[in-house]
């Protein structure tokens, strides 16, 4: 059998870019904060079912007589949404990509600490993070707790680069639609 030569260094090839692994991990972030949530949801299925019969009786009649006074003050305030609607959308559609990056970033650094956790590493290393040009500071995320016409309540996240969205504490919602304080 004849013998390969070996080539101690190779021509001036280009180098070849490394695999980003940061889809990967992001959509692994996804996931396990999917079955987080999931699993929070399940957990508390028993104590929001059990309180389904109250919340029928008092929250229901008191809802159903505030209907037209909330009727009426949305006829009032209705043309003024109309017209800041172009401007928010704006506002919104400019924040976008830099709230966008940021979730990416959240559940890519959450996603390296479940493989590094699957791998039995204690010492997960932060996510590579490509060079971004004039990056634009994000608006924080937490959001406080919000209550819509209809009774129901909003949970709100709070995230920073050190740690991904996780529901707080005190900004988790009950099924009466009301906000636990701390």
């Amino acid at each position: 059998m004849p013998t390969l030569p070996t080539i101690k260094t190779l021509p001036n090839f280009p180098a070849l870019p490394g695999l980003d692994a940061k889809p990967f991990l992001a959509s692994v972030g996804a996931g396990n904060l999917a079955i987080e949530t999931v699993r929070e949801r399940v957990s508390s299925l028993p104590a929001r079912v059990s309180a389904l019969p109250t919340r029928v009786t008092t929250e229901v009649p008191a809802a159903v007589a505030a209907l037209p006074t909330q009727v009426q003050e949305f006829a009032q305030s209705f043309p003024t949404q109309v017209q800041e609607l172009p401007e928010l959308l704006r506002k919104q559609a400019t924040e976008f990509p830099a709230k966008a990056e940021k979730l990416y970033d959240e559940l890519a650094a959450r996603g390296e600490k479940v493989v590094a956790e699957l791998r039995g590493d204690k010492t997960a290393k932060p996510a590579a993070k490509k060079p971004a040009a004039a990056k634009k500071p994000a608006a924080p995320k937490a959001k406080a707790a919000t209550s819509s016409s209809s009774g129901t309540a909003t949970t709100s996240t709070t995230a920073t680069p050190e740690t991904p969205a996780q529901p707080t504490p005190a900004a988790q919602t009950t099924l009466e639609g009301s906000t636990p304080t701390a």
